[in-house]
This record gives structure tokens, sequence and C-alpha cells, in this order.
């Protein structure tokens, strides 16, 4: 390879270290990359010093980047994966991978808030809540404050200031420092009743940082929230548009999945429409797809000519939504 480019660094991922050592594959690396063999980085730093290691395929469990901070002679670490992707499914009609920090919208899971409470300076807070065990990962949960009545859920907080005060109904629950969690995390038993769930982070210098749940009604309308308006008219310009079920206050109804009818007019087509959802077959080129936990996403695409786009939101019982775009 050197022969033929000399201007790049040559790795490999190594499925097993070991065996890429007795061969002498590990040799010929500018860079070796781990897969999930972090128990090896210390004794093969102290045999191989002048070596450059990297995690080149890893998982999400907090030992895993703990080898990576925890040690400087460790480049960093890949995760599988960042976002699901299709394939690698199993039974039908499950169709992908659910395996990402990210689902097929590009929605952020609790892990890729996880990662986040790990990786970002910023202060952040941020809560969800199962009714059972942890699940994958221990960080299973969902974005709602909407529970059966007289039952205790488990609320699931990530964070990365000192310490967090959660309360419900402007009740304080209890305050824990982050040195306290487990795997990462810190989680409360909270006996259910409706409102506003509340988690604030606390920062050494004063700063505060909140995250709020709050009890949903009944399915109300529709919210289009894009990531912008204004589009370039050269035929690949696009805008990613959420599409919520929000209730009359505009609280997103997590369980509301009705199939939602889009229409178009302007410059511009519809190039894809999904919910996240890997077990969610229907056609994702078609006008219409039903939400999923509340929400989905639209993808409206420009074509070579100028002028306002209209679009436009339609289910059954629900007010709709118009939302108005610019290609220029």
């Amino acid at each position: 390879m050197k022969s033929v480019d000399t201007t790049r660094p040559i790795t490999a991922a190594l499925a097993t270290v070991a065996m890429s050592d007795a061969v002498g594959l590990s040799e010929v690396l500018d860079a070796a990359g781990y897969n999930y063999q972090e128990a090896r980085y210390a004794e093969d730093h102290r045999k191989y010093p002048h070596r450059i290691i990297y995690g080149s395929e890893n998982s999400h469990q907090l030992g895993a980047w703990r080898a990576v901070q925890t040690n400087d002679f460790i480049a960093g670490q890949f995760l599988w994966t960042g976002v699901d992707y299709l394939g690698e499914a199993n039974e039908w009609p499950n169709r992908a991978s659910g395996a990402g920090l990210l689902d097929l919208c590009g929605f952020k899971k609790p892990l890729a808030w996880f990662r986040q409470s790990l990786w970002s300076d910023r202060p952040m807070v941020y809560l969800s809540v199962s009714n059972g065990g942890g699940g994958r990962h221990g960080f299973a949960g969902v974005e709602s404050w909407n529970w059966q009545s007289n039952s205790t859920v488990n609320v699931l907080c990530f964070a990365n200031c000192p310490e967090v005060t959660l309360s419900l109904n402007d009740q304080v629950i209890g305050t824990k420092k982050i040195s306290e969690s487990a795997r990462g995390l810190l989680n409360w038993q909270v006996p259910y009743e409706p409102g506003t769930l509340k988690a604030v982070g606390h920062t050494t210098n004063g700063e505060t940082c909140e995250f709020v749940l709050k009890t949903a009604g009944s399915a109300s309308r529709i919210e289009l929230v894009p990531d912008t308006t204004q589009l370039h008219s050269d035929g690949k310009d696009v805008s990613h548009v959420e599409f919520r079920i929000v209730d009359a206050n505009g609280v997103r109804v997590v369980g509301a999945d009705p199939e939602v009818k889009f229409e178009l007019s302007g410059p511009a087509a519809i190039i894809g429409i999904g919910n996240g959802d890997v077990n969610n077959v229907e056609d994702g080129h078609a006008d219409t797809h039903r939400a999923f936990q509340g929400r989905g996403l639209t993808i409206v695409q420009t074509t070579t000519t100028t002028g306002p786009i209209t679009l436009k939101a339609i289910a059954p019982g629900l007010e709709s939504a118009s939302l108005d775009l610019q290609s220029q």
C-alpha cells in the first residue's frame, strides 16, 4: 500500500489482536484498531509502547468508554453503531438493526443522551422513564410522563452536572450527586401522578440546566418542525421536517400513531417519509405514513426552479398543519 500511496496512514479493525500479532499484521499498521478488546489495552501498551491503539468497534457500555478516558495512550473509540441501519434484522417484520444512538430518522435515543452526558462540555440533563427493567444497555425508556395510575415507574437521568434535583409538580423528590451514578446514570423510583416531572442540573459555578416531561392529553393536532425553511433551488437541497402528534398544549403524545397524509405544492418533491420504527414496513416513498411514538420525518427536496413551497399534513380527527418553505 505504501508503494502506491505514501500520504495516508494504514489501519485495520482487528477482530482478534492476538492472531494479528502472531502473523505480524499489527506491525505493518500505522494505527491498530481493536474490536471489543479493551481488556488488552494495558498489557499491549506495555509490550508495544510505540503502537498507536484505538477502539475500532466498541460497545455502548460505560466501561468501554472508561477504557479510553482513563488511558492517555488510547486514541478513541468507534461505537457500533451511531445510527440505526437497514439489514442485520431479526424476524419479519423487523427490517433493521436498532443498535444506534440515533434511530432511522435521526431522532436521539436515550443512548445518545447518555453519550452527550459523557462528551459534552455544555451543562445538560435528560430524563426517560420505564415501568420495567433497564433493557438493552440498561438505558431503556421513553420520553413520556403518561403512565398507569397507582404505578411506580423508574425515572432514568443522564447528566454531566455534579448534582441533579428531581421534582414532580413542584414537589422535590430528591437530589443526587453524579458521583452516585451507576453505569453513568442516576435513577429514582417514583410513584406516578400526572403533571410535570422536572430535572434540574446544578453546576459548580451556579449555572443550571433542566429537562421537563409533561403528561400529554388526547392527540389534538399535527405540528411540523423543519430544520430549515430557506432552501437553494439546485435540485439537491433538502429540508428535514419532523411531524409531531401533539395535544392541545403542544405536548407530544408518545402513544399516538395515526396515518398522516402529506400534500406538497411548489417546486419541490417529497423524497422520503419515515418514523424510526425498525418494524415499520410502509412504503417510504408514498404520500402517507404512520407516526411512531408520536412523530416521524418527511424529507422535502427542491427542484431547479425558485418559488414558494407549501407542505400540508392531514390525519383523521386531528387539526392539520401547514408549513411554508422558500426555494431561491
